[in-house]
């Protein structure tokens, strides 16, 4: 089973975009998965301001209170992908993930309805100020990075199983994002 997991990770590496060649370090995996959460609060607060959830003043304070919290998280998903691509495209890159991360969202969030969004803007909006507190209510809420390559972690795995080094594409990348069944608006 191990060998299969293996193959599997080294097989997707191998299709990832050519701007993904850089694995994710455990640091831009975390911002990716806090950027990923305020994501998904945005997108659900704007969905949902015409409900009987409207969370989006409870969103907007989030953002106010955490700024600090958010730049670290946005300039650390900033450096991963100048160093994964360069200074010139690195913002570029990063736009586009964050584009498809709010893509991703525009039909809802699977299984969460606006009530459930709400509670957790309120959860983010009783923290303290900062990334490891956000990072804790991502992991208990079960939200997960976006990433368009894998975690140098698991990339030391593979070299450590003795598995052949996936080569990225030279191909121009497209949208990273996946959809997943979106849940109504309530």
């Amino acid at each position: 089973m191990k060998k299969f997991a293996i193959a599997a990770l080294a097989a997707a590496i191998s299709f990832a975009p050519a701007h993904a060649s850089t694995c994710w370090k455990t640091g831009a995996a975390e911002a990716a998965q806090v950027r990923n959460f305020e994501m998904m609060l945005m997108v659900s607060a704007l969905r949902c301001r015409t409900s009987s959830n409207n969370f989006l003043p409870a969103y907007n304070r989030f953002v106010l209170e955490k700024r600090a919290a958010l730049t670290e998280v946005n300039d650390a998903l900033r450096a991963h992908f100048s160093e994964a691509v360069g200074q010139v495209n690195g913002l570029g890159a990063y736009d586009d993930y964050v584009i498809s991360l709010a893509n991703s969202y525009g039909a809802g969030v699977n299984g969460l309805i606006c009530r459930d969004l709400e509670a957790l803007t309120a959860a983010a909006n009783a923290l303290p100020a900062d990334r490891i507190s956000l990072l804790k209510l991502t992991d208990a809420a079960g939200i997960t990075p976006r990433l368009n390559a894998a975690r140098c972690s698991d990339v030391a795995q593979i070299a450590q199983a003795g598995a052949p080094a996936p080569v990225a594409p030279q191909a121009p990348a497209i949208a990273m994002a996946t959809s997943a069944p979106r849940g109504p608006v309530e």
